[in-house]
């Protein structure tokens, strides 16, 4: 095998060792049925400006991606961080318009087709209590409908005193709360030992 022929072949079994890696790790957000997964880790590729420290670990429904299904754009997150962020309803109400705006502006600049490249998203909270916030994001879903979509939210923080790590888990849904989907969300568990 040349020299030149090598390279290459080099630079792509390091890009599936790179990937295997990050694919491997276990997803502390835990769900009995067949939600898909991913892991995450800070600063995130479509949110840099979200300087934390930590893992984001996502699970979504199993049908998220189709426009029709009752459990359409339903999924939750769960950001594992090294530092208390302090949380407020204004602060998360930026975190969202970021990540939002940086995963819809990302999704539509990589899709041929979308004629929508800049995104504004907007999202309101009101806090419940110091460990519960509930609010609405609205913004664009560049992956399936390519249409505007109202998002249902409710955010719960914890903190894990034996990991000495700040729990924050979102849940996300564009059906109302009365709708089956969110007592499935509510079975989602957080796979960390905190006592």
């Amino acid at each position: 095998m040349s020299f030149a022929k090598t390279i290459p072949f080099i630079i792509v079994a390091l890009f599936f060792i790179q990937c295997g890696s990050d694919s491997s790790k276990k997803n502390l957000l835990h769900s009995n049925d067949n939600w898909r997964s991913e892991v995450i880790e800070f600063p995130l590729e479509f949110a840099p400006s979200l300087q934390f420290l930590g893992t984001e670990y996502v699970r979504f429904s199993p049908g998220w991606g189709e426009q029709d299904a009752p459990d359409y754009f339903s999924y939750a997150f769960l950001w594992v961080l090294e530092q208390d962020i302090m949380l407020s309803s204004k602060k998360i109400e930026t975190y969202m318009e970021k990540y939002f705006n940086g995963l819809m502006t990302t999704v539509s600049k990589s899709d041929q087709n979308s004629l929508q490249k800049n995104i504004v998203s907007k999202a309101f909270f009101e806090k419940i209590n110091d460990e519960m916030y509930v609010g609405k994001i609205l913004t664009y879903d560049a992956f399936t409908t390519k249409k505007e979509v109202s998002l249902n939210v409710i955010v719960n923080y914890s903190f894990c005193k034996l990991q000495n790590k700040h729990c924050i888990l979102f849940t996300i849904s564009p059906q109302t709360p009365e709708h089956q989907i969110w007592k499935k969300m509510k079975k989602l568990s957080i796979d960390i030992q905190c006592e």
